[in-house]
C-alpha cells in the first residue's frame, strides 16, 4: 500500500514538471513568434525603394551613383562616433572620473548623432529631387514607416498623446526624473 501512494506520488510529480516545463516552452515560444512578427525593419535598400517606387532607369541609375557617397559618409560618422564613445568609456573607466570632460565628450557624441542625422536628410532629400510628383507620396509614407514608430503613434518617442511607453504623460526625463508637464493650451 505505502509503495502504491509512492509510485502515485512520484507520477503525478514527474507530469506537474513536464507539464510546468511545457507551459513555460510553449510562452517562450509565443513571446518569440510575437517579437518577430513585429514591424521591425532594418534599413530600406536600394531594391526595396525602386521596387515601392516603380522607379524608371535613369532613377534608378542616379540613386545608384549617390548611394556609395552616402554610404561612405555614414560610415565614416559612425565610425568616429564608436572612436568617441570608446573615449568615453576611457573616461568612465578611471579612478575618479572628471564629470566635465564626461560631459564634454556626451556633447561630442550627441553633435555626431546630429551629423548622422542631417546626412541621412540630405541623403533622403537629395532622393526626393529625383522622384517623380506621384512618387513623393509613396516615398514620404515609406520614410515614414521606418523612422517613427510601428504602434502609428506619431515619431519619435514623445509625440504620441500617452507618452512613449503608451501611459499617460511626457515620460521620463534625464537621469529617470520626470519630465517636464505639457505646455499650457494657447489661450486664442
Amino acid at each position: 500500500m505505502k509503495r502504491n501512494w509512492l509510485l502515485y506520488l512520484v507520477i503525478f510529480s514527474l507530469a506537474l514538471n513536464f507539464g510546468t516545463i511545457g507551459v513555460f516552452a510553449y510562452l517562450r515560444y509565443q513571446d518569440r513568434q510575437t517579437v518577430s512578427g513585429k514591424e521591425t525593419q532594418g534599413p530600406l535598400g536600394l531594391r526595396d525603394l525602386w521596387l515601392a517606387l516603380n522607379l524608371d532607369k535613369e532613377q534608378r541609375q542616379t540613386l545608384r551613383r549617390l548611394a556609395p557617397e552616402h554610404r561612405h559618409r555614414v560610415a565614416q560618422l559612425r565610425r568616429e562616433m564608436t572612436a568617441k564613445r570608446q573615449e568615453l568609456f576611457e573616461l568612465l573607466k578611471g579612478e575618479k572620473p572628471d564629470w566635465s570632460a564626461i560631459q564634454g565628450k556626451i556633447r561630442e557624441i550627441s553633435a555626431q548623432q546630429g551629423r548622422l542625422e542631417e546626412e541621412v536628410v540630405q541623403f533622403l532629400l537629395e532622393c526626393k529631387k529625383h522622384l517623380k510628383p506621384e512618387q513623393h507620396a509613396a516615398f514620404v509614407s515609406l520614410v515614414e514607416r521606418r523612422l517613427c514608430s510601428p504602434r502609428g503613434d506619431g515619431c519619435g518617442p514623445m509625440m504620441g498623446p500617452r507618452g512613449p511607453h503608451g501611459g499617460p504623460g511626457w515620460g521620463r526625463g534625464p537621469g529617470g526624473r520626470p519630465g517636464p508637464p505639457p505646455p499650457p493650451p494657447d489661450k486664442p
